[in-house]
């Protein structure tokens, strides 16, 4: 039987991680102390005889006695996290990935064939080709931390995702991130052609940066209040207004709402792509939060990742009820 861990256990791990970051913090502080003391020591109070520097410049002595104790006092609370926290952290955000997120999953009966990939990702071609956010340069591109498996006959991957590119010259070049955030696969088992090109929905909050190549045809639909959140594109138009019926608006609306976070969908051939503008996923495990609370996170991703599930399957049927009729 595979080994899973309970809210109990995983709740214990937590607080044993935090202990210890507290532990570091504490001694990184006593660190603070100990070398400030000897820092007013050298130049206010001690013996001149014992090497004590009385006579330094007022300057030397304020940057010597504010900044130096600052300086070592982060390094080593740098070395107290790496030995004390860092291993316990490791394993509990092992344990929360690979066991207590899957294991979430399984308890809702929905998703079938779970697993997860710390390494595994997206690649940048599959971006570019997607074209659901900009995809940067190639040696910037990263894509880790892959959850995959199937919703009602749909493959899925979910990952995080950054995409970079340099921009300026010079001394002023510098890195420029466009988009640090999820994305979502679903591709349907169906070898049947769902979308003709490209359909491409963006909210118009969504940074200009984020957004890369878009199909040809700019979309406007029969409803205002879509039009005025969404710009769609489509290289064939005749299609979008098919995919794009009432519900569907009505669903996406819904799931962009549910993402509290800016979103784009990209529908290319029988695969759907979601990209989500936020920083944490639900593989993000947090030893400053309570287990029970990052459950309902967990939760209520996972209820984002079926309500995006729904859509691919929306626009599959209008597909068969086009080929029916």
């Amino acid at each position: 039987m595979e080994y899973t861990i309970s809210d109990q256990e995983l709740e214990r791990l937590r607080k044993t991680c935090k202990l210890r970051l507290t532990i570091s913090v504490i001694l990184a502080v006593a660190v603070y102390l100990a070398v400030l003391g000897f820092t007013v020591w050298v130049f206010f109070l001690g013996d001149p005889e014992m090497g004590a520097r009385l006579d330094a410049p007022l300057s030397e002595k304020l940057v010597t006695a504010v900044g130096g104790p600052i300086v070592i006092a982060v390094l080593a609370w740098a070395l107290f996290y790496w030995l004390i926290v860092k291993p316990e952290y490791d394993r509990f955000n092992n344990l929360f990935k690979n066991k207590y997120v899957i294991s979430t999953l399984q308890e809702i009966g929905v998703f079938q064939d779970l697993s997860y990939q710390p390494r595994g990702g997206l690649t940048h071609d599959e971006i570019r080709n997607a074209a659901v956010v900009a995809c940067g340069d190639k040696r910037r591109f990263e894509s880790e931390d892959m959850l995959s498996g199937c919703y009602q006959g749909l493959r899925f991957r979910y990952c995080d995702v950054s995409t970079a590119h340099m921009r300026g010259s010079g001394k002023h070049r510098r890195e420029e991130i466009l988009f640090h955030g999820q994305v979502i696969l679903f591709a349907s088992f169906d070898e049947i052609k769902k979308s003709s090109g490209h359909l491409q929905i963006f909210e118009k909050k969504l940074a200009s940066t984020l957004i890369g190549w878009t199909a040809e045809h700019e979309i406007h639909t029969e409803n205002e209040a879509f039009n005025r959140r969404f710009r769609v594109f489509a290289a064939d138009e005749h299609n979008a207004f098919y995919i794009l019926t009432p519900k569907m608006l009505e669903q996406i609306t819904q799931f962009a709402d549910q993402a509290d976070a800016q979103i784009a969908i990209s529908f290319c051939g029988s695969s759907m792509f979601v990209a989500i503008d936020r920083l944490y996923s639900i593989l993000d495990a947090s030893f400053h939060v309570p287990v029970p609370e990052q459950k309902q996170s967990i939760l209520k991703d996972i209820e984002l990742l079926r309500r995006a599930g729904e859509l691919l399957i929306l626009e599959a049927s209008t597909f068969h009820k086009r080929e029916e009729g």
